[in-house]
């Protein structure tokens, strides 16, 4: 998609927000005008990654942009830290491996990796941070990134805006279910799962087998755990 005709959604979501008043359909909005924006941030990334592979040579300009989904994160009173895991990524020069800051996004990019490009960029921040004080490091097969909170001691519970409104949303739809116990508790089982780590995951996925296994020879007959489907 061309990048004016982002720009223009974007403003166009923007307009439809201002004037949305029901949940839903801000929430909507709210989606696909972040995806829009992550779709312009990244086209610009592309671009100005191109721009500097040609200045640089034709052989930078021949290498694909490998774009990066996975991170972990954690945070301090002063910090949010961003760990990305790249294989040999300490073998890069430090003029290789640079972040560009906004003050509510980043993106990262390390050239010629064992001969290819990564990328990776993270939009609508929760909260603000602050880019002069932002920096990374270059560690054995990760990269860390330091964003430094434009508030110390401000609590991120997420990492974005749009990771908040879903969070809200998943929240309300397991409010409505209070009056109905059974249902709210396949929807806490199914967040839990979601959310938690590995040992929690296989938990619940044999709490979810064992359920179903009693219903096929008769001790159970429907709701419960075996309402969970494929999680």
């Amino acid at each position: 998609m061309a990048l004016e005709q982002l720009k223009s959604d974007v403003a166009e979501f923007a307009a439809f927000l201002e004037q949305a008043k029901g949940a839903r359909v801000k929430g909507v909005l709210t989606t696909a005008k972040a995806e829009a924006e992550r779709e312009i941030v990244n086209l610009e990334m592309k671009a100005r990654i191109a721009a500097e592979r040609k200045a640089a040579g034709s052989s930078d300009a021949k290498r694909y942009l490998h774009e990066l989904t996975d991170y972990g994160w954690d945070q301090s009173a002063k910090f949010v830290k961003l760990f990305i895991t790249l294989n040999g990524v300490q073998g890069c020069s430090e003029e290789d491996v640079t972040v560009n800051y906004t003050t509510t996004s980043l993106q990262l990019h390390v050239r010629n990796l064992q001969g290819k490009d990564f990328g990776l960029s993270v939009n609508n921040l929760l909260h603000e941070i602050d880019v002069e004080k932002s920096y990374r490091k270059i560690k054995t097969d990760m990269v860390a990134i330091y964003l430094k909170k434009a508030k110390e001691g401000e609590n991120w519970d997420v990492l974005t805006a749009i990771q908040k409104r879903l969070k809200q949303k998943q929240d309300t739809e397991m409010s409505k279910d209070s009056d109905n116990p059974e249902s709210a508790l396949v929807n806490i089982m199914k967040k839990m799962y979601n959310d938690g780590d590995s040992k929690t995951k296989q938990m619940i996925a044999k709490a979810w087998t064992e359920s179903q296994d009693k219903a096929k020879f008769g001790k159970e007959t429907g709701g419960g755990l075996d309402s969970l489907g494929d999680l």
